[in-house]
């Protein structure tokens, strides 16, 4: 998970699909390309960081696999409709 070079790739390598079946797969099961899926795999993690851990948010995106910052808040609030520090609080706040 934290492999920020971790793809498509290195997935079907993984699994031991290739590309266009593992695509197929995935795309009937979850709706989602193979990498939007695994984009959506590193923002649950992130989500449960932000819940659990007291980790500062940079260190929870490159927990996840993602070295920048600035794509890791992008791709979080489109993700979950929240920036990830307004999710922490509205986690914390739930709790």
């Amino acid at each position: 998970m934290h492999e920020q070079n971790f793809g498509v790739g290195e997935l079907c390598k993984k699994i031991g699909m290739s590309r266009t079946p593992l695509h197929n797969k995935i795309k009937a099961l979850t709706g989602h390309s193979t990498s939007h899926f695994i984009k959506k795999v590193r923002i649950h993690q992130a989500t449960r960081l932000l819940r659990t851990s007291e980790m500062n948010i940079s260190q929870v995106a490159f927990e996840v696999g993602v070295d920048s910052l600035p794509y890791f808040t992008k791709i979080f609030t489109k993700e979950t409709g929240l920036s990830p520090s307004k999710y922490r609080e509205k986690s914390h706040v739930e709790q």
